[in-house]
């Protein structure tokens, strides 16, 4: 079953638009335009634009085009709408984990993109960011309709990618900068950036960034998980 969604997706316009072309596109350009910024910062940008592009874009659509269903069928079976979140969240690791790879093929092959060790704590921490993107888009999947989201899907991955792209590590400064910032610091993202900004730079990674991901992560992940329990039915739309 996992394999055939697996299959679905991948052959899915909008995943290969918003997944696969966009990151690699996104990673040439910061490539072109930054200098002196840690690779692995920006090689993490990309790979987040697909991961953003993933959950927000085509699994929030699917789950809006499917949750009728499995909101019918928990009504007879113990098979509950929480279960398809969790069930789901596997297909996304997958799907994420095929981005990063192929982020990351592109990126050694025509970019001279160093692999080292560290990578594999990178990898395993956006896979964490992962699962809360994800479980965003199945909520924008539970609450809203297909075509809402066919509409608003831009604007919020915009909106998503602010959370994460480190301006002041970019280079950027002034007021707006310093604004953002602040407003970054109540998403975990702001200290996923810190940690591999350490971890890349040979510094010693501060407990206190690892602690407030975590917790930063919680705070934002329950109240989105008990949205799910309002589920759309027929009769909403």
């Amino acid at each position: 079953m996992k394999m055939i969604q697996l299959k679905q997706v991948i052959r899915n316009k909008r995943f290969l638009l918003f997944t696969i072309l966009l990151p690699i596109a996104w990673y040439t350009f910061l490539y072109n335009v930054q200098n002196g910024i840690v690779p692995n910062i920006i090689f993490g940008i990309a790979v987040f634009i697909g991961i953003i592009g993933n959950s927000l874009a085509t699994f929030s659509k699917r789950i809006s085009t499917d949750i009728e269903f499995y909101s019918f069928e928990s009504r007879f079976t113990k098979y509950a709408v929480k279960d398809y979140l969790i069930y789901q969240l596997f297909v996304q690791l997958a799907l994420n984990t095929l981005i990063f790879l192929v982020v990351l093929a592109f990126a050694t092959s025509l970019l001279n993109f160093r692999v080292m060790s560290n990578l594999v704590v990178q990898f395993l921490l956006l896979m964490v960011m992962g699962i809360y993107f994800s479980i965003i888009g199945f909520v924008l999947g539970v609450r809203v309709d297909a075509k809402t989201l066919d509409t608003l899907s831009f604007p919020v991955i915009i909106m998503a990618s602010m959370t994460i792209i480190p301006f002041a590590s970019l280079g950027g400064d002034g007021r707006f900068v310093d604004i953002v910032s602040k407003i970054q610091m109540i998403f975990p993202g702001y200290y996923y950036s810190d940690i591999v900004t350490s971890l890349f730079s040979e510094n010693a990674i501060d407990s206190k960034d690892v602690l407030l991901f975590i917790t930063v992560f919680i705070l934002n992940i329950i109240p989105l998980y008990f949205l799910v329990t309002r589920v759309r039915t027929i009769k909403d739309r």
